[in-house]
């Protein structure tokens, strides 16, 4: 019954359900929603072809007439067939088209767009409760299309349509599944539909000798799927146990953790403020309500998150609230300030990109250009440096620098 309320709650509060079929969602309900309604567009093209067919003693003449008009209608059913969605040869198809080509596909296009790690640690991490979200959004975008197949006088633009809608409606769901920009979530989806050009090849999976050694070869990736995804609702469960009692500010810290990774603002503000309301000395909770108050603007407040965690640990995170601090004064404008909290933190973070290009940016705003183009080519040392698995980290960085230096 939860599944289909969630599949049901995309329609009423679509960014709400999408974060809850990442936690809820049973990718065995999605894919047997997904062979349900593929199976009804799969049968509706044959309904349009007998529709055309002329019956048997038919007038010659009113064949004759009707020929064009049934040639049309014939073609149109066979490339509504063709170019429905994800529709391949079969409703299984469909399903494994989605698990075996779009969704790796867009994982892999994100893994180059945002910096949510390497390829086989992304697979491992996130796969599943993409793929699950990916059926949910697959089945609830084309549900509605079922009903207009009659009324509809195109098939191919039924098809286009449907396929619009479903990219539109899956690029958010990537955003939160994966902590990605929006921008970086659009490419990652179109990518994901470049995948489908491999389909042709799908029928190499009915040979049992591929299929054996691909699973010898991938059993091990989805059991650490299996086992990652279970892990990680199981550990959100017991966070929302935990937050049962009044006096634990460390469960809604780690829940807001997560809503931050999903980008989902309000919630995790929400979050922190109650962390905060538990134990008003906690440095975690008013640093990361710090860091929502300076994206969202309000410098003072955030100025004020971030003084009570340096009375509290001057060293907090290894230091980097001094580089938050200076970030806040240099959004703020006042650049003279910026440069001394940023040049404290760099004197204690040399290798730091992200403060470097703070720190430069503070010193262009001052007028000392040949400091600030010196900070500047540091930051980019100090990313090429970066452990290869770390490089993802910084490479919005790198290019801030090497933008700034080209200015």
């Amino acid at each position: 019954m939860k599944q289909f309320e969630l599949l049901l709650g995309l329609y009423f509060r679509p960014l709400r359900t999408m974060a809850r079929i990442l936690d809820e969602g049973s990718p065995l309900f999605g894919a047997l929603a997904v062979l349900l309604v593929s199976a009804v567009f799969q049968f509706a093209p044959l309904l349009a072809i007998a529709r055309a067919t002329p019956a048997p003693g038919a007038a010659t003449a009113s064949v004759d007439s009707r020929a064009t008009s049934d040639d049309d209608d014939r073609e149109g059913a066979q490339a509504f067939s063709v170019l429905t969605p994800m529709l391949m040869s079969g409703p299984i198809a469909t399903v494994i088209g989605m698990a075996v080509l779009f969704a790796p596909s867009l994982l892999l296009a994100a893994t180059f767009l945002a910096p949510i790690g390497g390829f086989g640690v992304a697979f491992r991490r996130d796969f599943g409760g993409l793929l699950t979200v990916i059926f949910f959004i697959w089945t609830a975008t084309h549900l509605p299309f079922l009903f207009l197949i009659p009324a509809m006088p195109n098939p191919l633009l039924l098809a286009a349509a449907s396929t619009v809608v479903y990219a539109a409606a899956l690029t958010p769901a990537v955003r939160l599944a994966l902590g990605s920009s929006l921008p970086a979530s659009a490419g990652a989806v179109v990518a994901g539909f470049f995948g489908l050009l491999l389909t042709p090849f799908l029928h190499f999976l009915a040979s049992p000798f591929l299929l054996f050694y691909a699973w010898a070869f991938v059993s091990g990736s989805f059991s650490d799927v299996e086992w990652s995804l279970k892990a990680r609702r199981n550990l959100r469960r017991y966070l929302e146990a935990a937050t049962i009692n009044p006096r634990d500010a460390e469960a809604h810290i780690q829940l807001g953790l997560i809503h931050l990774r999903r980008r989902q603002w309000p919630e995790a503000r929400m979050r922190f403020e109650k962390a905060s309301e538990i134990d008003p000395t906690d440095p975690d909770a008013r640093f990361q309500l710090g860091r929502l108050e300076r994206r969202d603007g309000r410098y003072p407040a955030a100025e004020k998150h971030f003084l009570a965690v340096i009375a509290k640990d001057p060293k907090f995170s290894h230091h980097e609230i001094w580089r938050e601090f200076g970030a806040n004064y240099l959004n703020a404008g006042l650049f003279d300030d910026a440069r001394q909290a940023l040049e404290r933190f760099v004197a204690l973070r040399a290798h730091d990109p992200e403060g470097l290009v703070y720190l430069g940016e503070a010193l262009t705003a001052l007028g000392r250009t040949d400091e600030a183009q010196a900070r500047f080519g540091e930051a980019i040392e100090a990313a090429d440096t970066m452990p290869h698995y770390r490089r993802h980290e910084v490479v919005e960085w790198r290019k801030r620098a090497k933008k700034a230096l080209r200015r």
